[in-house]
């Protein structure tokens, strides 16, 4: 601050990376890992994440799918 009490815009940008580093909300990695952790307990007795069923679901149709479509565009009978 100066002698007249006016601001810098170096200081509000400090100030905001401040407080923004310690809101998890505007943290995209943590807010996807809050979005697609188990409802129930998203984490587990370690501490680790636990990924939500409909996740695990999702993830193994999907490969399953990716499986059946390679088969018979790729190394289907002839």
């Amino acid at each position: 601050m100066d002698a007249q009490g006016h601001v810098t815009s170096e200081e509000v940008r400090k100030a905001l990376v401040l407080i923004f580093r310690n809101d998890s909300e505007s943290d995209l990695q943590q807010a996807l890992l809050r979005v697609l952790a188990d409802d129930l307990k998203p984490t587990d007795e370690k501490g680790r994440w636990r990924p939500s069923p409909l996740l695990i679901l999702v993830a193994v149709l999907l490969c399953g799918l990716l499986g059946v479509f390679f088969y018979f565009t790729i190394g289907g009978p002839r």
